[in-house]
């Protein structure tokens, strides 16, 4: 990841929940329990710049075998 994060801090998903008890944890491997909230750490991923999860979320048929994110475009 490129941007700090702060498991207290609001997640950049927009849910209205801290990052440690939103996406945070989806981040660092636990299971999404719906789609809409695997859409929500994707989204969060990249607002933070975290190709790996972003690449590990990927369908293995379309994904790119690497992601270069350019931090000027978030």
């Amino acid at each position: 990841m490129t941007a700090p994060v702060n498991a207290t801090g609001p997640c950049p998903c927009g849910r209205g929940v801290p990052y440690g008890d939103c996406c945070g944890p989806l981040h660092a491997g636990a299971k999404s329990p719906t789609a809409e909230r695997t859409m929500r750490a994707r989204y969060s991923a990249y607002a933070l710049g975290d190709a790996a999860y972003l690449l590990a979320s990927w369908h293995p048929d379309t994904r790119p075998p690497v992601l270069d994110l350019d931090p000027t475009e978030r």
